[in-house]
C-alpha cells in the first residue's frame, strides 16, 4: 500500500484525484500504525520528513494541516460519491481542511482545468494534474431500479460476522441494512452500476481525537484531586521531599497495579493467595489467543469454558466486591477494552503515562510501568468500580478502585471506536450485479499477563537516606489506606525465607528508646548497644530487612504486631537502620534467617552449654513443642520471668512431671539466650499478633538473627547521632498513627 502526504495548501488539482484525500480519522489510524515502532503494519508513506515527531504528523492530520492521499483509492475518503464536490463532501471535517476545500473551488472552475503540478519541499516526485483513480463503468447495462448486489462479511477463521450494519452509497442514493447470522446480505433494487460499500459502523471525522482528549481531561481531573489529597497528606510524612523516593523502585522491572500501594490486593488477598488472579489471567489470555481470528461471541464462550462461575465468584471476592454484582462478561470487557488501547499508541501512552502518575501521587516509592499488565489491571479497576456503582458491593474493596469509576464511560467510548476502526472495512467501485465480499481484520493479540514476582516487587536500597524516604512514603500510604495491608501472600513470605539475605543490605532492629543510651546510663550518652550484652560481651538481636518493615511505616504499634512482639502503648520506640555489609566489618556480626534447624547449628556452635545438647535442641526447637511451650508462658506469672522457684510451682500446678519442667526449662533459656519467643515460629518468620487467630498462624515478616562479637554503642555506630560516612546506623523516631481507634 503506497501513501502520500501534503499540506493542506497544497490539495490535488483535479476533482478526480480529491477522490484519493483519506479521512482525517482513517489517516491518523493508518499513519499512526505505520509508524507503531510495536506493530509491523505493512505501507509506505512518501513525502514524510523522517525527523518529524509521530505525534505532530498525528496531530497534523487530526486537525486538517495535513492531508493523506491514497494512491489506490481504496481508503475510506471525505467525499459521500464518487464526485468530489462541496454537495458531497461528508460532514464533521476539521476546519482547516474545509476551509482549503472551499479556496480551492472558489479559486477555479468546477470542470477540473489545467494547471501546474503540485510540487513539495523535498525530492519526492510531484502529484501530477492528470492522476486518475480507478474508472468505474458507465451506466448503461441493466435498468434502473433492477441491480443487486450480494455482501460477504467474515471474521479472519472465515465465520460471518453476524449482524454488522452495512451501507451502500450510490451517486445519488443509499441502502442500509445489517448482514444476517452468516454474516450475508442479499440487496435489491440498487440505481448504480459502481457503489461504495462499507461494513461495519461509520467512523465520524476527528471523532477518535475527540475521544483520546476527552479520555485524557477525565484523568488529568481525577490526578489532579490525588495530587491535592498527596499534598495535604505531606505534612504527616517529615521533612524528606518525596520527589527523593522516586527512584527507589523504578529499576526493578514490571510492577502491577496489584503489587503496589494503588492495587487491588485486599487484606484477604494478600493473607491468602493469588490464585484466583493467577487462574483468571491465564484463562482469559488464553481464550483470547486461541480465538484471535474469531468472532467476538467466540472468545466470550471460550473463556466461560475455561474460567466458570465457581472461579469467578473466587476472583471477585478476593478483590473485595460482592460476587453477585459482576459477571464474567465484565471480566471479558477489561481484557478486550485493554487489548484495544494497546493496539492504538496514543491510548496506550495516554492511560499508561496515567497509571505511573496515579502511582506516583499514592506512593513515590512505587513507580513501574509495564504495558500488559499494568494497563490491564487499571482498565479492570475502572471496569469493576463502574459495575458496583459505588455501592456496598464494593465497600471492601479499596478506596482507590472507586476513585476510578467515573472514567468508566469515556474509556468504553473510547475503546469502542478504537474498535470500529478495526472491524469497519470499505470497499470503492464495486461493481453492483455480483458481489462484495470482505474479511473483518483479526482482534488485535493480548496483552501478556504477568502476576506478580518476587523479585519485581521487592524493596531495595543504596542508602540509609533511600531508606528513610522509603519508611517516610510509606507513612503516607498507610494513612490513606486507613491501616495495614500486607506486601506479600502467605506463601511468598514462605518463599522469601528460603531464599535468603544476599541481596537485602539493611536490616532493621526495633527497640525501646531508653536501649540507645544503655541500662542505668544517663540520657543522651547514647552508650547502648543493639542488644543485650551476654556473659562474654557478645551482643545478640533480633531484626528484619526493609522490604519487610515497610508496610508497617514508621508506626510502632504496627511494626510490634508485625515482627510477633508485644507492644507497650506506654514506651518511646526507635527504629534502627543498620547497614548489613558494614556492621560484618565492624562489629564482626553474622546474621542468619531464624530457622528451627539454623537456631540449633548457632546454639551448639556460639553459646555454652549446648554443644552436646543435640537431642534435647532436637526436642524443643520443633512446631509441637513450641505451641507447648506458647500455651504455658502465656500462662505464667509475670514472677516467674526472674524466679525459677516461681516458675517451678507454676509448672507443677499445671501438671508437669521432671522431664517436662526440664524440657521447658531448656526452652526457656533459648529464649533467654537468644530471644525466639512463645511466637518463634522457626520458618524464618514472625507470627503475626494481630491478624493470627486462634488456631491460625498469620506470619508477619521474614525475621533476623544477629550475633555481634564486638558489639559497638550506639555512639560509635551512628558517629556521635550525626550521621556521615562513618555512620553504618541510622535511628528513626517512631510515632503512632491515630487511626480513630
Amino acid at each position: 500500500m503506497s501513501y502520500r502526504l501534503t499540506d493542506v495548501t497544497a490539495l490535488p488539482h483535479s476533482s478526480n484525484a480529491l477522490l484519493t484525500l483519506v479521512h482525517p480519522s482513517s489517516a491518523v489510524d493508518i499513519v499512526g500504525s505505520i509508524l507503531n515502532p510495536y506493530t509491523s503494519a505493512g505501507g509506505k508513506i512518501e513525502n514524510l520528513d523522517p525527523n518529524a515527531r509521530r505525534s505532530d504528523v498525528l496531530d497534523r492530520l487530526a486537525d486538517g494541516e495535513l492531508v493523506l492521499i491514497d494512491s489506490n483509492g481504496t481508503s475510506p475518503g471525505i467525499f459521500r460519491s464518487l464526485q468530489a464536490s462541496a454537495d458531497t463532501l461528508l460532514p464533521n471535517l476539521p476546519p482547516r481542511l474545509t476551509r482549503a476545500l472551499d479556496d480551492h473551488w472558489n479559486g477555479r472552475s468546477m470542470g477540473g482545468g489545467s494547471g501546474p503540478p503540485i510540487r513539495s519541499d523535498n525530492l519526492a516526485p510531484p502529484i501530477e494534474q492528470d492522476y486518475q483513480p480507478p474508472s468505474r463503468r458507465a451506466q448503461t447495462s441493466t435498468e434502473t431500479g433492477q441491480r443487486t448486489l450480494d455482501l460477504l462479511y467474515r471474521w479472519p477463521d472465515g465465520s460471518g460476522v453476524a449482524g454488522t450494519p452495512y451501507l451502500i452509497d450510490g451517486l445519488n442514493r443509499q441502502w442500509e441494512g445489517r448482514l444476517d447470522s452468516n454474516g450475508q446480505a442479499h440487496v435489491t433494487g440498487l440505481t448504480d452500476p459502481v457503489v461504495n460499500v462499507r461494513f461495519g459502523e461509520p467512523a465520524a471525522a476527528g471523532e477518535l481525537d475527540i475521544l483520546r482528549r476527552q479520555f485524557q481531561a477525565q484523568l488529568d481531573g481525577i490526578l489532579a484531586r490525588e495530587r491535592r489529597e498527596a499534598a495535604a497528606l505531606d505534612e504527616t510524612t517529615g521533612n524528606l521531599p518525596l520527589v527523593y523516593n522516586a527512584g527507589v523502585h523504578f529499576a526493578n522491572g514490571f510492577m502491577g497495579l496489584w503489587d503496589s500501594a494503588v492495587g487491588m490486593v485486599t487484606t484477604a488477598l494478600a493473607v491468602g493467595n493469588l490464585n484466583p488472579l493467577a487462574y483468571y489471567n491465564r484463562a482469559v489470555q488464553s481464550a483470547w489467543m486461541a480465538t484471535l481470528d474469531g468472532s467476538d461471541q467466540a472468545w466470550i464462550d471460550d473463556f466461560k469454558q475455561r474460567f466458570d462461575e465457581k472461579n469467578k465468584r473466587a476472583l471477585v471476592s478476593a478483590l473485595g466486591f460482592d460476587p453477585d454484582s459482576i459477571t464474567r462478561e465484565q471480566l471479558v470487557e477489561a481484557y478486550e477494552i485493554t487489548s484495544l488501547l494497546l493496539a492504538d499508541l496514543e491510548s496506550r501512552e495516554i492511560l499508561g503515562k496515567f497509571a505511573v502518575d496515579f502511582a506516583q501521587a499514592q506512593d513515590s516509592t512505587e513507580i513501574s510501568y509495564f504495558a500488559g499488565g499494568l494497563l490491564f489491571e487499571v482498565v479492570l479497576g475502572i471496569v469493576l468500580a463502574a459495575a458496583t456503582g459505588g455501592t456496598s458491593a464494593a465497600l471492601s474493596a479499596p478506596r482507590y478502585l472507586r476513585k476510578l469509576q467515573p472514567l468508566a464511560e469515556p474509556l468504553r467510548r473510547l475503546a469502542a471506536r478504537l474498535k470500529i476502526t478495526r472491524q469497519t472495512r470499505y470497499h470503492y467501485s464495486v461493481e453492483t450485479n455480483g458481489v462484495c465480499e470482505s474479511n473483518c481484520r483479526p482482534r488485535p493479540h493480548g496483552p501478556e499477563l504477568k502476576t506478580r514476582t518476587l523479585v519485581s516487587r521487592r524493596l531495595f536500597v543504596n542508602s540509609l537516606e533511600q531508606a528513610k524516604a522509603a519508611l517516610a512514603a510509606s507513612r503516607r500510604r498507610l494513612i490513606a489506606r486507613g491501616g495495614f495491608t500486607p506486601k506479600y501472600s502467605q506463601e511468598e513470605l514462605v518463599q522469601l525465607a528460603n531464599g535468603g539475605l544476599d541481596s537485602d543490605r539493611f536490616i532493621f532492629r526495633f527497640l525501646e528508646d531508653h536501649h540507645v543510651d544503655g541500662y542505668k546510663q544517663p540520657p543522651g550518652s547514647m552508650n547502648g548497644t543493639l542488644g543485650r550484652p551476654g556473659p562474654t560481651g557478645e551482643v545478640r538481636y533480633w531484626s528484619t530487612t526493609l522490604d519487610q518493615i515497610e508496610p508497617s511505616d514508621t508506626d510502632p504499634k504496627l511494626i510490634a504486631q508485625q515482627l510477633g512482639v508485644d507492644y507497650n502503648p506506654e514506651a518511646t520506640y526507635r527504629l534502627a537502620i543498620i547497614d548489613k555489609e558494614m556492621v560484618t566489618q565492624k562489629a564482626g556480626a553474622r546474621t542468619l534467617i531464624p530457622t528451627f534447624d539454623n537456631l540449633k547449628i548457632f546454639l551448639r556452635e556460639s553459646v555454652d552449654g549446648y554443644a552436646n545438647k543435640r537431642g534435647i535442641l532436637d526436642e524443643i526447637l520443633t512446631p509441637a513443642y513450641q505451641a507447648v511451650y506458647r500455651s504455658l508462658i502465656e500462662k505464667m506469672p509475670d514472677a516467674g520471668w526472674d524466679s525459677l522457684q516461681v516458675r517451678s510451682i507454676f509448672l507443677r500446678k499445671q501438671g508437669l512431671d521432671d522431664s517436662a519442667i526440664e524440657l521447658f526449662e531448656s526452652r526457656f533459656d533459648v529464649q533467654m539466650q537468644t530471644g525466639a519467643n512463645q511466637h518463634f515460629l522457626g520458618n524464618g518468620l514472625t507470627k503475626h499478633t494481630e491478624l493470627s487467630g486462634e488456631g491460625e498462624d498469620i506470619f508477619g515478616a521474614i525475621e533476623t538473627f544477629t550475633l555481634e562479637k564486638n558489639p559497638q554503642t550506639f555512639r560509635e555506630m551512628t558517629h556521635g547521632g550525626n550521621g556521615g560516612p562513618d555512620a553504618y546506623v541510622e535511628l528513626v523516631d517512631l510515632v503512632p498513627i491515630k487511626f480513630g481507634e
